[in-house]
């Protein structure tokens, strides 16, 4: 299947999959000890990539792609899932997110964002980080050598079959 259809089928999933979240008790999940929710979404938006593309490794034969990631604010802490969009072909450029909030899903990179969702935005995220659970070949965006223990948590729950990978 060709690289755009694979990307277009991916979104559709998602799509179909996301009325079925409770974004409050995620975002909670997110953000206390009690992550398993959140381990949860985040495994099956996992599996719909792996299941799509046959794969957990992509290289720079894809473009852009929109990866399933764990998001979390520099200055304030807070994690939350959504989805970003790589352009693989520069090394993983970071071109947009899909923050998924108590108020549902908020497109950082939609032209006409909402004041009310620009200010939830930057109060709780920008600036921000993220992880997502593909590996990507040659991307020098993402540190993924110093993931802080909670979100590494979340990560590994995406290979339940693999040791969990040890922070030194």
């Amino acid at each position: 299947m060709e690289n755009k259809n694979l990307q277009e089928v991916y979104i559709e999933r998602l799509n179909a999959f996301l009325p079925t979240l409770d974004f409050t008790k995620l975002d909670q999940s997110c953000n206390s000890a009690e992550d398993e929710y959140a381990k949860e979404i985040l495994k099956q938006m996992h599996d719909i990539f792996i299941e799509v593309y046959d794969t957990d490794y992509l290289d720079s034969e894809y473009e852009f792609v929109e990866l399933p990631a764990v998001i979390q604010g520099r200055n304030t802490g807070h994690i939350g899932l959504g989805i970003v969009t790589l352009d693989l072909q520069s090394s993983g450029e970071h071109w947009g997110t899909f923050f998924f909030t108590p108020r549902g899903v908020i497109d950082q990179g939609m032209e006409k964002l909402s004041a009310s969702d620009s200010k939830y935005l930057k109060r709780n995220y920008v600036p921000y980080d993220y992880w997502y659970t593909i590996s990507v070949e040659r991307d020098h965006h993402v540190d993924f050598d110093n993931v802080p223990e909670k979100i590494m948590e979340m990560l590994n729950g995406c290979y339940p079959n693999q040791p969990e990978i040890k922070m030194e």
